[in-house]
């Protein structure tokens, strides 16, 4: 019985870092930047939107992106944001150029690679 515990406690911590890394990234690194630019872009033009969950899944998927990946979405979440700042300080906001986020619907959990 007491054998049976330890080997089950055992297989169990062996396996858990397993299933974790071999949950991947669910999407691609164009998709995932894309998904990003498009809900910096949101963020701004509409700051009363309910993105929560999208950031909270963007920022999960992050953790599972290549670092190179992440670290480029942040530099490009910061390059908006500073442009946002900036046009605002210009009275331009309706100027930032935001790409056509059609396409992204990362909220609705869509699968299909064309989602995002």
């Amino acid at each position: 019985m007491r054998f049976a515990l330890i080997a089950t406690s055992v297989a169990a911590a062996v396996a858990v870092p397993f299933a974790v890394g071999a949950s991947g990234p669910q999407m691609s690194g164009d998709q995932f930047l894309s998904a990003v630019r498009c809900t910096a872009y949101q963020d701004i033009a509409r700051p009363d939107a309910e993105l929560a969950e999208v950031k909270y899944q963007l920022n999960t998927e992050a953790r599972l992106q290549p670092a190179a990946t992440a670290a480029q979405a942040r530099a490009e979440v910061r390059d908006i944001a500073r442009n946002a700042v900036n046009s605002a300080a210009d009275a331009n906001v309706s100027m930032i150029s935001q790409p056509s986020c059609a396409g992204a619907q990362l909220a609705t959990g869509a699968d299909s690679p064309e989602a995002v």
